[in-house]
């Protein structure tokens, strides 16, 4: 059981606090990327051609910043000293992707879905330890921390969404939101809400029929807490195995949706072959039997290996990250 150990009633601080949100976010990237049984995903067996391990690792400290910054503003809007549109969650995003990339020399960006992903959880976890006496070893309503993170996001403001944008464009090709029109790209929000003031949940309204992270804003975590935080749960409990956990949730998310990263990338027709393929896995048990785990190296070996660049469940990856981190957050240890 979670707080097993060490557990006790005494009253935090608001740095505690603060320390142990972005400790569990810097972990929960990490251990993510230690899991090595991710069919396609990015590991220290499984490096990148251009994106190496210290990448991965480096973007992964990086997060410790953002999320320290964020648990601040969260707990100052839950004390009564801040709005909720003083968060800046769209600042930090911004500045964060920044400065992620002063950490190491490769051109591309290692943190972007998970950090637009941790971001309202950082926010709505902070405000609600702040209502439980600062006390870090207490379970939380995750239902509520999904709650209170979309109030930040309904009430951010229109400059949140231009730093949003400005991340997006440094950080993403232009083509990785498809659409029926050629002009969408990350602008096109901002140019029909330009004469109108509008915020993040607007936002990601918008682009979530296009992107599974937008999604997930879109409607609070419904798939992150549905789907991948019971699926962890359950997981964890039968073997107590945290890496064992990570990969069947992973497997069962790819199952779930259609990744739009593969989507993207290689096309609608692959990206639901991969979604079919991840179904015949859980469906043979997954990490937990033999079949299940012959049919992840089998799905593995055909995305690393079918098209000319290997095929990423990069958006799949996020959501596990961010299950990861309730998990942590929650008190679940590896």
């Amino acid at each position: 059981m979670p707080f097993s150990k060490f557990s006790n009633d005494v009253k935090g601080k608001v740095l505690d606090v603060q320390l142990y949100i972005s400790q569990c976010a810097v972990l929960a990237h990490n251990l993510l990327y230690a899991t090595d049984t991710k069919p396609g995903g990015a590991s220290f067996r499984n490096e990148f051609v251009d994106t190496k391990t210290e990448h991965f690792l480096a973007g992964g400290s990086s997060l410790f910043t953002p999320v320290f910054g964020l648990s601040k503003r969260g707990i100052l809007v839950a004390e009564n000293h801040l709005w909720y549109e003083d968060a800046e969650i769209g600042f930090f995003i911004e500045r964060a992707l920044e400065r992620s990339l002063t950490w190491y020399t490769d051109s591309g960006n290692t943190i972007l879905g998970t950090l637009i992903m941790f971001a309202p959880i950082t926010l709505g976890a902070a405000h609600s330890f702040a209502h439980e006496g600062m006390k870090t070893n207490t379970r939380l309503n995750l239902d509520n921390v999904v709650y209170i993170a979309d109030q930040f996001l309904k009430n951010s403001t229109t400059e949140d969404c231009i730093y949003l944008t400005q991340a997006l464009n440094k950080s993403v090709s232009d083509n990785l939101l498809p659409s029926d029109k050629e002009e969408d790209d990350f602008t096109s929000f901002l140019e029909i809400h330009k004469h109108e003031r509008t915020n993040l949940h607007e936002y990601t309204n918008f682009y979530k029929n296009r992107d599974l992270i937008f999604h997930e804003l879109a409607h609070k975590y419904q798939i992150t807490l549905k789907c991948g935080y019971t699926t962890f749960l359950r997981a964890y409990e039968e073997n107590q195995n945290f890496i064992n956990a990570i990969t069947q949730t992973y497997i069962t998310l790819l199952s779930e949706k259609k990744d739009t990263h593969i989507a993207k990338r290689f096309g609608n027709e692959i990206a639901s072959h991969v979604n079919k393929t991840a179904k015949k896995v859980v469906q043979a048990g997954g990490v937990f039997t033999e079949d299940g785990l012959t049919k992840i190296k089998e799905l593995d070996k055909y995305l690393r290996t079918s098209q000319e660049t290997q095929i990423n469940p990069g958006t799949t990856a996020d959501i596990t990250a961010t299950t990861t981190f309730l998990a942590l957050l929650q008190g679940y240890r590896p």
